[in-house]
């Protein structure tokens, strides 16, 4: 009986992309790039708004689970392709070492040991080795069982045998040669630059490349295990889709701002006089000669009316921050939610705060009019389309300078993507009295944390402003606070956070994020209407107030991935990792709830006391 050896179509994203490593039970495989893919037709994921900010022309999703078949080889026909990695596997029962190929494999079968008889599953290595140019290869056991000695062995006979007599670390471990008798124990292998004795660089390729494909990489390998949080870092644009109808001329546009000539025609625009000008012909002519907009028989006056359209910001180019251009957008949207036509992808409305003033007992009143204060607008999201697209991944750190693409650089325009259907709740706190707590904060609360920053590897971080600590750390307790009021697991709910000072952005959207049954049944959107938000909140902040590891936690300058967060932990404030975009790093709750000797630091200070004086 044949292995299923099926992966989530999420996954084929995040965490077990291109370049990821997935273990399947007692099997290890890395996926492929995306050359690999064996898909036809048009890209089937679409996104115009993501698309022009990541210059693609669509995304493209995995085959749905149970057509995603893990080939082990290069088996033809298999959409999805992964490789079985590291390649050297040992026998759990004799310990014989062996590496093996591709040609090896037969479909659906576990690879088994003929060396004692017993056909016993082979398992891998847990060890490989990386480098920060994103390369990924095996640790050469043989030539490492061989460190040291100076005999020629010709025909090494591996064995990965433990020897308690050693102690009960690494140098427990030894790979042994029973052919020459050498060998040499594993206590050294996660040292930096261990690998300089076996290995005269880097390889320059990944595991299924071929040697005439290697590019030249100036890196040194480094040890790493096969799960080790620094093995992979994928990078991930995610947008929403605020699009409310399906207006021809729309969708006309949308297909014009992602033909490849688009751009440079923009770059011309305040040039240009007329559509039939030569210098605007030659960008225009193969816009209008593309198959596609053939058949739409798109002219060269729509071409000219896409340029100068004024109802989307498709005209302009792409900001130079793309998250930033892409959070200003949504945010717009949120804050002035258009009205849908029926069948759009985006649908909010505002949540109406003042009528649930009627609803309060008069000792509620004070309390109620200082969270109105506070929280400037709340809109119910109630349909919500969100795209997640594979840029890249890096390796060692997540230093997007050394990002590997999903193609391998390979000339294709298109990305690996999935699509979710959710439902969210946006919270915009008060200008003014956002713009009054950020006068009277002290500048050395966070000093701490923007100097963490500073020195932090997470390149993908933002910068420590107040405004975003504050914001992030909202949503991480009003999302484990929503766990418990609606049902949903932690890892459903997620975060977008809307900061930035010149665009007046301060706001947070929570929202399903789980591509199953969980992603839109009206649970979260019930949450968000008044009186249960407002209840919602309070208990989330009365809750922040004390945590299990305070006074530690509260005390704390740096704790955290590099030191980048202040008072927050486990107990009280992280969430799941796929919750939070921002590795749980970058919070404080002093910020929300103050402290003992400075209780005004807090933006929702007065507003919690309100609520212990009610209690």
């Amino acid at each position: 009986m044949s292995i299923d050896r099926t992966v989530r179509r999420a996954q084929t994203i995040t965490p077990f992309g291109v370049g990821g490593i997935y273990d399947f039970g007692s099997e290890s495989f890395v996926g492929m790039d995306t050359t690999k893919w064996k898909i036809k037709g048009d890209p089937d994921v679409r996104l115009p708004r993501l698309e022009r900010i990541l210059k693609v022309q669509g995304f493209r999703a995995a085959p749905v689970a149970g057509q995603a078949l893990f080939p082990g080889a290069y088996r033809s026909g298999s959409p999805v392709p992964y490789l079985r990695f590291p390649s050297w596997l040992f026998c759990p029962n004799c310990r014989a070492v062996k590496q093996w190929f591709a040609r090896m494999e037969k479909d659906g079968e576990h690879p088994s040991c003929e060396s004692c008889g017993k056909k016993n599953h082979l398992v891998p290595m847990r060890f490989m080795a990386v480098c920060k140019g994103g390369h990924l290869t095996d640790i050469p056991w043989d030539k490492w069982a061989h460190i040291g000695t100076r005999s020629n062995c010709n025909n090494p006979r591996l064995e990965f045998k433990s020897d308690p007599k050693r102690g009960a670390g690494l140098q427990s471990l030894v790979v042994a040669c029973l052919n020459c008798k050498s060998e040499n124990d594993l206590e050294r292998l996660p040292f930096k630059d261990s690998l300089t004795g076996v290995m005269k660089g880097c390889k320059g390729t990944h595991p299924w490349q071929s040697g005439d494909l290697a590019e030249s990489c100036d890196q040194v390998p480094q040890v790493v295990q096969r799960g080790s949080s620094n093995a992979y870092y994928p990078v991930v644009a995610s947008a929403i889709d605020i699009r409310v109808g399906e207006k021809k001329e729309d969708s006309l546009f949308d297909l014009i701002r992602i033909h490849p000539q688009w751009q440079p025609l923009v770059a011309l625009k305040e040039h240009l006089q007329s559509y039939d000008e030569p210098v605007a012909s030659t960008f225009i002519g193969p816009i209008v000669a593309d198959e596609k907009l053939q058949k739409l028989n798109v002219t060269a006056e729509i071409v000219w009316e896409c340029l100068f359209d004024t109802r989307q910001e498709g005209g302009a180019l792409p900001r130079a921050n793309e998250d930033e251009s892409l959070l200003i957008d949504e945010w717009k949207a949120f804050l002035n939610p258009p009205e849908s036509l029926p069948g759009a992808e985006f649908i909010a409305e505002k949540a109406n705060l003042d009528d649930f003033i009627t609803q309060l007992p008069d000792d509620e009143l004070q309390s109620w009019t200082e969270f109105r204060r506070l929280i400037a607008q709340v809109t119910l999201a109630k349909k919500l389309r969100i795209v997640r697209a594979l840029k890249g991944f890096t390796r060692l750190d997540p230093n997007y300078e050394n990002m590997v693409t999903p193609s391998l650089g390979a000339s294709i325009n298109w990305l690996p993507a999935n699509e979710i259907y959710g439902e969210g709740i946006f919270i915009a706190l008060d200008s003014e009295a956002l713009d009054s707590w950020e006068k009277r904060l002290p500048e050395q609360v966070l000093a701490g944390m923007r100097s963490a920053r500073n020195r932090s590897t997470l390149g993908f971080l933002p910068e420590v402003t107040d405004r975003f600590v504050l914001l992030h750390t909202l949503s991480h307790l009003l999302i484990r606070q929503l766990c418990f009021e609606c049902g949903y697991s932690s890892s459903s709910l997620s975060e977008r956070i809307y900061s930035d000072e010149k665009e007046e952005m301060a706001g947070i959207l929570i929202y399903t994020a789980s591509a199953d049954s969980e992603g839109a049944l009206g649970g979260l959107v019930r949450e968000g209407s008044p009186d249960r938000l407002y209840s919602t909140l309070k208990t989330a902040l009365f809750r922040s107030n004390w945590c299990s590891s305070d006074p530690i936690c509260s005390e704390m300058e740096q704790q955290g991935v590099q030191g980048l967060n202040k008072s927050a932990c486990h107990a009280c404030t992280l969430v799941a990792e796929t919750s939070c975009d921002h590795a749980n790093s970058l919070l404080d709750r002093s910020v929300i709830i103050g402290t003992d000797d400075t209780p005004t630091i807090g933006y929702f200070n007065s507003f919690i006391s309100l609520i212990e004086d009610s209690i």
